[in-house]
């Protein structure tokens, strides 16, 4: 038993809940003090802010599906069955992540929010201290130098 709670990345705090705090952070103080990077260009914020919304979601949806088809769990908490390099992971070793970085920017070009910028960074930082090198660093050590290779061929966004 002890062996199965080393086989995960340790990651302090789940990457959904890192996302909707800092998204609820930045729509709060949005709503208390607002400050708007871009008043006008309302059709265009719109349009970008919808497409990096569809974005979002076919590569979070690809994701899902390559991790399901190769039958490796999408909760970090879990042990990773297999390197997985279909769907969007062809293009990038977090596409999830990705996927929550342009959820999170939709909402912030949509809205002009300077808060939801600033909260979007917040979550980059965030993902990539707390989420992204505890699960390198799992890997690394379960699968070595296949997941190097991997690493080596595949960017860590795009």
């Amino acid at each position: 038993m002890k062996d199965d709670i080393k086989d995960r990345a340790s990651i302090p705090i789940p990457p959904p809940l890192i996302f909707f705090a800092c998204l609820g952070m930045g729509i709060l103080l949005e709503y208390l003090f607002p400050f708007r990077f871009i008043s006008g260009a309302w059709p265009l914020r719109i349009i970008i802010g919808c497409f990096l919304f569809l974005v979002s979601g076919l590569m979070a949806v690809s994701a899902f599906i390559a991790l399901i088809k190769n039958k490796t769990p999408f909760n970090p908490a879990k042990p990773t069955e297999k390197i997985v390099c279909e769907g969007s992971f062809r293009f990038s070793r977090n596409p999830m992540y990705l996927a929550l970085l342009l959820l999170s920017g939709s909402a912030a070009i949509v809205t002009g929010s300077v808060w939801l910028v600033l909260a979007l960074l917040i979550l980059f930082v965030s993902l990539e201290r707390f989420a992204i090198r505890p699960e390198e660093k799992y890997l690394t050590d379960k699968f070595g130098e296949d997941y190097l290779n991997y690493k080596a061929s595949v960017r860590r966004w795009l």
